[in-house]
């Protein structure tokens, strides 16, 4: 059952859910609450070191690896959250790991993608390394998406709901706009 809204903080979900890019376990932390089993894949050993040290759960399997060949079986999660994970690959890997999390995700099952907008006040700065693709001075490549390039990335997915949120944030004295868009999708039920 999907209760609330599509933010990864706030969504309660049940079953098993796979969250890519587990970092310092966050959304970790707001998943194991009411899931029944979560595991977080990270490819950095030091990310999933800080989640083993936060996320103190039972319910919580940490796995190293890439988001391009995800190491597990065939539609075993019910959901699957990408929070800030997509933006962080060339275009042509973005699309391997969205056939991993199709490949992954039960039929019917729900996917949770956030990303950062072309509206966003980073977006644009840095070394441009492919069309909406930046790489900043801490060398982290991030692509800033249109709505259409993200709609059309997750084109195998029902799309639940897009939203752009778009917030003010004010940063060393100045005003600024921190703009993402928080996708849900749905994976295609197979036809009878």
């Amino acid at each position: 059952m999907w209760k609330g809204p599509p933010g990864p903080a706030s969504s309660e979900v049940s079953g098993t859910v796979l969250e890519l890019g587990c970092g310092n376990g966050k959304t970790a932390r707001a998943l194991v609450r009411s899931a029944e089993r979560v595991v977080g894949l990270d490819f950095s050993r030091p990310g999933l070191d800080r989640c083993r040290a936060d996320v103190r759960s039972g319910k919580l399997d940490l796995v190293e690896g890439d988001v391009r060949h995800l190491p597990f079986s065939d539609h075993r999660f019910d959901h699957v959250f990408a929070v800030h994970v997509l933006g962080h690959l060339v275009a042509e890997d973005m699309g391997k790991a969205v056939g991993e999390i199709e490949r992954v995700t039960v039929p019917g099952g729900k996917v949770v993608v956030r990303t950062f907008s072309c509206r966003d006040m980073r977006a644009g700065k840095g070394e441009e390394v492919e069309p909406g693709s930046y790489i900043r001075g801490n060398g982290i490549l991030t692509h800033y998406f249109e709505r259409s390039e993200l709609s059309q990335l997750m084109g195998s997915f029902l799309e639940v709901s897009l939203e752009e949120i778009v917030q003010k944030k004010r940063y060393r004295g100045s005003e600024h706009v921190r703009a993402e868009w928080v996708g849900v999708y749905q994976t295609v039920l197979p036809m009878c």
